[in-house]
């Protein structure tokens, strides 16, 4: 009776252990829902991002920064010509990007320059996308998230 108890335990343990790891940690399913925005709904790779002269993204230089290669057809003054590098978030403060992300302005009431487009996620999402960009490396190669 003792071998079947004793089995018994173990087998559950094991069951715990498989199942255990298959489950995802809060952290990665907020990483997985930040590349999913950043990726999918902003899009900002789309500016963020350089590209060769085919208009493909460069290889390892992803949201690094980039130059913008429109302009808007009538004068705006305040045209951002270079989408800056959000990979890391270096330099960049987290409450900052989270508030300009769900509100469309910083906590100092800066608002983005075109063509930049004042998001509206949720408070969420936005530390969702926030945790995702600091995850992948800045520019340098050093990893603010890590």
């Amino acid at each position: 009776m003792r071998k079947f108890v004793i089995a018994g335990v173990c087998l559950i343990t094991m069951l715990v252990l498989v199942w255990g790891a298959d489950k995802k940690t809060g952290s990665d399913t907020k990483l997985e829902r930040g590349k999913y925005l950043v990726e999918n709904v902003g899009m900002c790779g789309d500016c963020h991002s350089p590209r060769n002269e085919k208009g493909e993204p460069i290889a390892g230089q992803k949201l690094q920064g980039a130059a913008l290669e429109f302009e808007p057809k009538v004068p705006i003054p305040v045209w951002a010509g270079k989408a800056p590098a959000i990979a890391g978030l270096a330099g960049l403060n987290e409450e900052d990007v989270v508030s300009l992300l769900s509100t469309g302005m910083t906590t100092k009431g800066i608002r983005p320059r075109p063509p930049m487009p004042p998001y509206r996620f949720t408070k969420t999402d936005a530390e969702a996308v926030v945790a995702y960009l600091k995850f992948l490396p800045a520019a340098d190669g050093s990893k603010a998230g890590k």
